[in-house]
């Protein structure tokens, strides 16, 4: 008996401050589309902790990118370099329309933040099709899906998605244009809340949705269908309010503190993005300790030595502490807009506080603890429902809207969103048709590998390197200083796993054995791996 054919999606989710990248597989048998598993993160080797900073640094001649990620970055502490570097650009993508622009979406101009978007995507697409797809043409067996925010498809007559489409597809062959799908960012998150079982009907009343990202906030409002489980759209709402304000605001209370003079700034522009960076972290640290800590009663900080090095060799440097107080002085307004978004959300879409039944949160914006805190405080603690790792929700959802969508190749053909029974074939395995996945023997290719600590944190193990260290390029992150800065790398094909200590400073252990350096060793599922002091686990999911 057939098992179909089996294709390959990855979901891109290209946001203001992070692009993310996911992967799902689907077999198609017939008229029936099954999703095997879960939608799961398939970083590449220039992703940082699971996300691509969206950022790139322009070649000297302006042409093509130098760098991108957090290579581009680090560049922005490089005053020679720093003038080149591109960020926070895809607020500016239709705001040439807008009456009345804010000044993040005037930094660029629409056409020029197209064409960031687009160096950034071919830079991303050549990766995928290097690291992921045997560095062959990508074929008829692979897929792609896109998430857009949704007012992009009907303000001013859908004109900015129909340039983002063009952009998109101008970066692939034109023979695999029909597999290029574009998703609105609502719809990926409503169908990843529902695949969680986080969007429930025993609450009853509306239930919100409120997705906030880096440059923009958008807000649903629907009912859940007892029978179907499915979201019954009542209406939205949204505005250009996001985290980046937050980072930017801070930003000029950085410069303050530093003393740096505007006539410096207003000299060399671009170092305000440096800063921008700097905020972003102790903003994004501050929180996470508010967070975890939100009823001990201590007095909780943040800190960071931030270094300005400007163009004209001026260097300014201190160590910065920011507390609830503080941020709540410099960005208080901006907690004040979002307030009032949320009230003019609730009257636009015509309902009331009472009406809620559930706000469930997504986006990496929703993790500041000013947001959390006005939303339980207005609608409840019990009606706050906080996803996990909200940030990577929308991009989740794009691949099972994608599968959704496929349905309508063919008529009658139906869709099924189920785990598996059984572990299918690697999914970055050369495509196969007609495979059985009990001919898999080898099962540290399985589907789902991943590098876990006893604390339970895990890492996906793809294919191609994973870098290990303290470094914060390392994709397998680790805050030790029994950790060299590039400790290790992980290198996974299509038969093997295998581990490399780099000459590490306390050694890399392989079941309580140290490995010699540069000597690759071969793993298996359940193996023991030490990092220095950090201790992993091979394992599948």
């Amino acid at each position: 008996m057939s098992n179909g054919k089996q294709v390959t999606l990855f979901a891109l989710d290209c946001g203001a401050t992070n692009w993310r990248l996911y992967r799902v597989g689907y077999r198609l048998t017939g008229n029936l589309i099954r999703i095997m598993g879960d939608p799961q993160p398939s970083p590449l080797t220039s992703f940082s902790e699971r996300k691509l900073p969206a950022i790139l640094t322009l070649n000297p001649q302006g042409s093509g990118i130098e760098s991108f990620g957090e290579v581009s970055q680090g560049q922005l502490e490089d005053e020679n370099a720093r003038e080149r570097v591109r960020e926070y650009f895809k607020p500016c993508i239709g705001a040439h329309l807008e009456a009345n622009p804010l000044p993040h979406q005037k930094r660029y101009t629409h056409a020029q933040a197209l064409e960031f978007t687009r160096m950034l995507l071919e830079a991303v697409v050549d990766q995928i099709r290097s690291e992921k797809w045997r560095a062959s043409a990508f074929d008829e067996d692979v897929r792609f899906a896109f998430a857009y925010p949704v007012h992009w498809g009907y303000d001013h007559s859908g004109v900015i998605l129909d340039d983002f489409k063009t952009l998109v597809l101008g970066c692939f062959p034109e023979s695999i244009h029909t597999q290029i799908e574009f998703v609105p960012e609502p719809e990926g998150a409503i169908l990843s809340l529902r695949r969680q079982g986080l969007l429930s009907s025993a609450r009853g009343g509306v239930t919100l949705i409120v997705d906030v990202g880096g440059s923009t906030t958008d807000i649903i409002a629907g009912q859940i269908d007892p029978r179907t489980g499915e979201l019954l759209y009542l209406g939205r709402y949204g505005e250009p309010i996001g985290g980046g304000l937050y980072d930017a605001e801070m930003a000029k209370y950085l410069a303050d503190k530093l003393n740096v003079p505007a006539s410096a700034l207003a000299d060399d522009p671009s170092a305000m993005a440096t800063l921008r960076i700097y905020a972003q972290r102790l903003k994004e640290s501050l929180s996470r300790r508010l967070m975890q800590n939100e009823n001990s009663g201590e007095e909780i900080s943040a800190q960071r030595m931030i270094t300005l090095v400007l163009r004209d060799g001026q260097v300014y440097r201190r160590l910065m502490k920011l507390d609830q107080a503080t941020f709540n002085r410099v960005a208080g307004h901006l907690n004040q807009s979002f307030q009032d978004l949320i009230a003019k959300a609730i009257k636009a879409i015509g309902l009331t506080d009472q009406d809620i039944g559930q706000v469930a949160l997504v986006g990496g914006g929703v993790q500041l603890f000013s947001i959390v805190r006005h939303l339980r405080e207005r609608f409840g603690d019990e009606k706050v429902v906080l996803a996990d790792n909200p940030d990577e929700i929308v991009v989740r959802g794009v691949g099972l809207a994608f599968g959704a969508a496929m349905g309508t190749l063919e008529p009658g053909v139906s869709l099924v969103i189920e785990p598996p029974r059984v572990i299918e074939p690697e999914e970055d395995s050369e495509p196969e048709h007609n495979v059985d996945p009990a001919q898999d023997a080898e099962p540290v290719l399985e589907a789902g590998l991943q590098l876990i600590s006893p604390e339970g944190k895990t890492y996906p193990l793809e294919i191609g390197v994973t870098k290990v260290g303290r470094a914060r390029e390392c994709l397998v992150w680790l805050e030790s200083d029994k950790v060299s800065r590039v400790h290790a790398e992980l290198h996974r094909t299509d038969d093997t796993l295998e581990l490399i200590d780099l000459g590490s400073t306390n050694g890399t252990f392989l079941n309580d054995e140290r490995l010699q350096a540069n000597q690759p060793q071969t793993l298996h599922v359940g193996d023991e791996i030490r990092f220095g002091d950090q201790i992993f686990t091979i394992k599948l999911e």
